[in-house]
């Protein structure tokens, strides 16, 4: 089977702002995508959301136009979401990561993605631009994700979108976003902000801050890095 894989991140900038990042991904059949794609605009249309989805652009006045984009995605059943969180104030960037802290990002994103990966699978890895210090980390990661699969999966490409012109790539960042702002804890209680958190959890079932128990597939997964 093939799959797409849209990638983001949140909150990435160093625990001097933000103590927990989150990097996730929405997980889609590769010949469901057009139509997933399609659906998705017109709902942003339906909802009078003509420009970019992102979390950071959550506002009261658009609240019910952001709840029926979180009730689009737990409606297709299709759709999937992983992400992973990180308390940056225990990364051992000089211990673990050779003091580079571009490529202590990258082996998270590599944590990230291939634990969902299944023998047998070819997946399409698309990754939000993010402008690198060092232009290789892209195919690095590419390639450190290839040597662990060892040919039981294939990664048919892992390249860069930009998500103002990809409509699923802005449902992961607007997801993504929702799960890091919650771990941070630094948004007012009455706010549109943490009041379309409510209401993710209330379509999860449980709190934004609880992982998930076991790694298997399931509709919305998070797992936290544990570090020592």
């Amino acid at each position: 089977m093939k799959y797409v894989v849209y990638c983001d991140e949140s909150r990435h900038d160093g625990h001097e702002r933000n103590r927990y990042m989150a990097i996730g991904s929405l997980w889609m059949p590769r010949n469901e995508r057009d139509q997933l794609s399609r659906l998705f605009r017109e709902r942003c249309r339906e909802n009078g959301l003509g420009g970019e989805v992102k979390w950071s652009k959550v506002s009261r006045l658009k609240l019910d136009a952001y709840k029926s984009l979180i009730d689009f995605f737990f409606e297709m059943p299709r759709l999937q979401f992983r992400t992973i969180v990180i308390d940056q104030t225990k990364i051992d960037l000089k211990k673990f990561h050779g003091a580079d802290r571009e490529l202590g990002f990258y082996k998270f994103y590599y944590e990230m993605l291939w634990h969902w990966f299944e023998p047998g699978n070819e997946y399409l890895i698309l990754l939000d631009f993010i402008q690198n210090k060092e232009a290789h980390r892209f195919t690095e990661l590419r390639k450190v994700l290839e040597n662990k699969l060892k040919g039981c999966a294939w990664i048919s490409d892992l390249t860069v979108i930009d998500s103002h012109r990809t409509p699923l790539g802005q449902l992961v960042d607007l997801l993504t976003g929702a799960v890091a702002a919650d771990w941070c804890q630094n948004l007012v209680v009455d706010s549109p902000k943490r009041e379309l958190i409510n209401y993710i959890v209330q379509k999860r079932g449980c709190s934004l801050l609880e992982v998930s128990p076991v790694p298997e597939h399931e509709k919305f997964n998070l797992f936290k890095i544990r570090l020592s």
